[in-house]
């Protein structure tokens, strides 16, 4: 990366300067009407204020701005510095507007900037290029930052900067209206420029591998640099990887050697230089590159490391400039273009550090030299076209005298070459033949053989028509047939030259790499533990036969699936179920049709397609497999073991049209035949409700998919009231609607979770819920602060993901909520399913500062002792003990039970379904700390809490409801 150098001369004039600066009693300002918004509009001046210790606050600065700052015309530069450096300038646009702020720097360790509406901080912002790109801002190349919608102007906008590299702040205001297409035009420009520089590298790199010229490759590499360092600095390594916001900045200082080292390698290379003595210190030079490259790399944004790469840019400037010179005065060719070519990047190399440095003004179109710099190394190859062209006219003249030579070798190729050569007449009469093609043919040669004996009159036919056309050379790879009756899979290749009547052909043996292909593909279509269709067969099978609605070559589809399999497995281990699997497949295959096709789709199921076979007897079919499975006995060491068979059978003309539906519906079956006392045979009827319900789920897959796009979900709450004292805030649990975005109707997750969890959408759910009510907690900052606990559900495939758990911390991190306020609910099965796992993740979450409550307790298998190795906070009792508890003296003793258990723990209990006065009062009798349900509260939705709509004594007031 190009980084500036600053002397101590220029600081300690650029300190004088301060000094004797005017002072201003307020920040410049700048004026805004709603024409100007449509274009980028430059901050012409600002107050700046420099803060060595980097400890002054906002309202600090905002104080001492205006007495001590001083106005800085145009783009403030401020060099490289420890310093932290303050600006403010007024903006004054019309009401209710919305802008963008852009800094067009690339690098700037830390960003923050204070929008005051007078002396009102409206809202902080915080950026910098040491965060993650997606927290930056607008997803910009270099910064943008979106304000929030103006009021009446002033307001006073306040930024501080801080950064290792040269600091640099050239800021325009925007429209956010137009801010997609500053985006738009920029990642194009980015895009074009890295896609044209990639373009150069392969470019030359073919021409390499033609030319085998080395300074191509320094070139090359010279390239690549230059395309690394603009993929930084234009930000499209951090939009490709947003999650390491380091990696911009480590790969321009990781370019910064390649340019300055290999594009002095190019110009040495290229002016064939005799460097002498002089390659010491060209060694030195690069080594000392190296070292300061290295040590920006290590330091990651110490000023100090970016002065001294600064000078090294000077010195690579310097050293390119004394190269070229030397190349004139040894009077290398070209050496005199080659400065010329250079003049432009020469002049970059000096103009950048001196410019930034302060020792020269940089121009107003100054950024533009790095956006174009690929076009200007372009210029650089001009020179070299004539040395490339020379270089291939003597490489033609050096073929040219090779060719004789090739001449003399064809005889001893021909001779001795592994691969069939034969030459032959129009007609087809063998002329010639290598010692290879005669062994093809059996070990003997005969002049005069036809051509159509060996590959076949009709294929032979074919090539010489191909030929006789526009094509002079055919291949394709063909049966070859020797004397001896042996019959050869190879490649032939034929070649009718212009100025002969003659046909050459080379001929290679595939026999073995056929034999493996075909090995091969019944590997990939059978299973390797029967041997039998595996499912990826079965289901291209299905589907072609469903595609040919005339003439269907399957009538049925059959679904087995294996009962009282596992006990084997469980009771004689894994080979015993492998050799039960593979003795039953070859007891099924005698007892199918000879047209019927058996695949085993899954550890204990198979699946059977059947051809032109009526009802009757694919339900026939279908009872001869069940007894067959029935019958048959598996013996292992002794002791013998029987299986049974639930069978589902499909019609295929029964409105299916797909394979995942056949499956599906064919394994339904299956499944409910086994629900209804397994080893029995169930025909799938589309009118018993399995089509409409697999529609049902279908349909759900595209309004899940577009409620989580189109958020058409919403957020609902049912308090939680405190039983055993005073209210300490707002408790509730947060719950998930769905609404119908053309009804209205509104639907409960029990309509939509079995589909959602069945085609992987769950996840998807989680992450909308956790983001959508942490965006609301953000947006409410009243509500959090009157918020005691808010409870939210997740699942245990998010709850198991190591990405979801650094989304959670990310969103807490960047709304700055308190973790201690939100509460994870799991369910019992959940979190007693794997205990270790769970224990866990539930410390992580704890550790996060976050709590966690287990769910439906006492609803599964769990006993009093998994809670000691569960690190909880809160225990709700599953609403089945809770549901008319005054009733129930067994429900009463076993939910005081909990509660004592709990209370030892160190946990507080929640009781859920309170649905009446007198249930309240039981729980509130036996020690239960909270209590949910519909006599508390209904759920109702979460925007009604908001800070504009929030009624707090109305709320604070529910538990005042089981007051007499």
């Amino acid at each position: 990366m190009l980084q500036l150098f600053k002397f101590p001369v220029l600081g300690l004039l650029f300190g004088l300067c301060l000094l004797a600066s005017p002072t201003f009693a307020a920040p410049p300002l700048l004026s805004l009407d709603s024409s100007a918004l449509v274009q980028p509009v430059a901050v012409p001046a600002a107050l700046m204020l420099e803060d060595p210790s980097a400890s002054l606050t906002a309202g600090e600065v905002l104080e001492l701005i205006e007495a001590q700052g001083v106005l800085t015309q145009g783009t403030p530069h401020m060099g490289y510095s420890a310093s932290a450096w303050w600006l403010a300038f007024r903006l004054d646009a019309p009401a209710a507007a919305r802008l963008n702020l852009i800094i067009a720097h690339p690098f700037l360790d830390d960003l923050e900037v204070w929008l005051y509406d007078r002396e009102r901080l409206i809202a902080p912002y915080y950026s910098g290029d040491h965060r993650p790109f997606l927290e930056r801002g607008e997803p910009y190349p270099h910064f943008m930052l979106s304000l929030p919608r103006l009021g009446e102007g002033p307001h006073t906008l306040l930024l501080r900067v801080q950064s290792g590299s040269s600091i640099s702040l050239p800021m325009q205001v925007v429209g956010a209206e137009q801010s997609s297409l500053l985006l738009a035009h920029d990642w194009l420009q980015s895009g074009l420029l890295f896609g044209a520089l990639l373009s150069l590298v392969l470019f030359y790199l073919i021409k390499f591998s033609t030319l085998r010229e080395p300074q191509l490759v320094w070139f090359c590499l010279t390239l690549f640099g230059v395309a690394l360092y603009n993929a930084a600095q234009h930000g499209l390594v951090a939009l490709w990887l947003p999650q390491w916001p380091w990696l911009p900045m480590q790969l321009a200082n990781l370019a910064n050697p390649l340019m300055m080292i290999f594009s002095s390698l190019f110009l040495i290379s290229a002016l064939k230089l005799e460097l002498g003595r002089l390659v010491y210190l060209r060694d030195g030079f690069f080594a000392l590159t190296l070292l300061v490259c290295g040590w920006t790399i290590v330091s990651y944004g110490h000023h100090r490391a970016y002065q001294t790469l600064n000078v090294l840019i000077l010195l690579t400037g310097a050293l390119h400039l004394g190269l070229l010179l030397l190349g004139v005065r040894q009077r290398r060719p070209y050496a005199g273009g080659y400065l010329w070519c250079w003049s432009a990047a020469l002049l970059l190399l000096l103009l950048v550090p001196l410019g930034r440095a302060g020792l020269l003004p940089l121009m107003p179109g100054f950024n533009y030299l790095h956006v174009y710099l690929p076009a200007i190394s372009l210029l650089l190859f001009g020179g070299m076209l004539d040395k490339q062209l020379e270089q291939v006219r003597r490489d033609l003249l050096h073929s040219r005298a090779q060719a004789i030579s090739h001449l003399q070798q064809y005889q001893a190729l021909f001779s001795n070459s592994s691969e069939g050569i034969f030459r032959c007449s129009g007609a087809g009469l063998l002329l010639e033949a290598n010692p290879s093609f005669v062994a093809l043919l059996g070990g003997q040669m005969v002049e005069g053989l036809n051509m159509q004996a060996l590959f076949g009159r009709e294929q032979w036919r074919e090539r010489l028509a191909l030929l006789q056309g526009e094509q002079s050379a055919v291949s394709q790879e063909c049966r070859l047939q020797g004397l001896d009756g042996r019959v050869h899979w190879v490649y032939l290749a034929l070649q009718q030259r212009p100025d002969q009547e003659c046909i050459e052909g080379i001929v290679v043996d595939l026999s073995e790499r056929r034999a493996l292909e075909e090995r091969l593909q019944h590997l990939a279509a059978h299973d390797s533990l029967t041997g039998l269709l595996n499912r990826r067969e079965l289901e291209r099978l299905l589907q072609e036969s469903l595609k040919e609605v005339a003439s269907r070559p399957f009538s049925h589809l059959l679904c087995l699936d294996l009962d009282q399999f596992k006990q084997v497995n469980d009771l004689c281990g894994h080979s015993a179920g492998d050799q039960l699997l593979r003795q039953l497949s070859t007891h099924l295959q005698h007892q199918l049709p000879a047209d019927a096709e058996l695949a085993r789709i899954g550890g204990d199921e198979f699946a059977v397609l059947l051809r032109a076979a009526d009802g009757q007897k694919a339900l026939a079919h279908a009872e001869n497999l069940r007894l067959c499975v029935e019958q048959f006995v598996f013996s292992w060491e002794g002791r013998p073991f029987r299986v049974q068979a639930s069978i589902g059978l499909l019609e295929l003309d029964s409105g299916v049209r797909d394979w995942e539906t056949a499956l599906y519906w064919a394994d339904s079956a299956s499944q409910l035949a086994k629900h209804q006392g397994r080893n029995r045979v169930q025909q799938f009827n589309p009118a018993d409700g399995a089509l409409l319900k697999h529609q049902r789920q279908l349909q759900w897959i595209t309004r899940l998919r577009e409620g989580i796009e189109q958020n058409h979900f919403e957020l609902y709450y049912q308090p939680v009231m405190p039983l055993q004292g005073a209210a300490d805030g707002l408790r509730y649990e947060v719950l998930l609607r769905y609404r119908d975005p053309h009804s209205g109707e509104l639907f409960s997750p029990g309509q939509f979770l079995g589909a959602a969890e069945r085609y992987g959408f769950l996840g998807a759910i989680d992450r909308w819920v956790l983001l959508t009510l942490c965006q609301w907690l953000a947006d409410n900052p009243r509500h959090v602060q009157q918020l005691a606990q808010v409870n939210l559900n997740l699942t245990a495939s998010s709850l198991l993901n190591a990405e979801f758990h650094q989304l959670l911390h990310s969103q807490l991190q960047q709304h700055k909520l308190p973790a201690d306020k939100l509460c994870i609910e799991v369910t019992e099965m959940v979190a007693l399913g794997e205990l270790g796992v769970s224990a866990q993740w539930i410390r992580q979450l704890r550790e996060h500062g976050l709590k966690v409550a287990l769910d439906d307790f006492g609803s599964g298998f769990a006993s009093y002792a998994y809670l000691r190795h569960l690190p909880l906070d809160i225990v709700k009792i599953d609403g089945s003990f809770i549901s008319g508890l005054e009733n129930d003296p067994i429900n009463q003793a076993m939910v005081g039970s909990m509660q004592q258990i709990a209370s030892q723990l160190g946990l507080s209990t929640v009781a859920e379904f309170v649905e009446n006065q007198a249930t309240l009062d039981c729980v509130r009798a036996l020690g239960i700390d909270y209590a949910q349900g519909y006599f508390i509260a209904r759920p109702q939705p979460l925007a009604g809490l908001a800070d504009a709509r929030l009624s707090e004594a109305g709320f604070i007031r529910l538990p005042a409801r089981s007051t007499p």
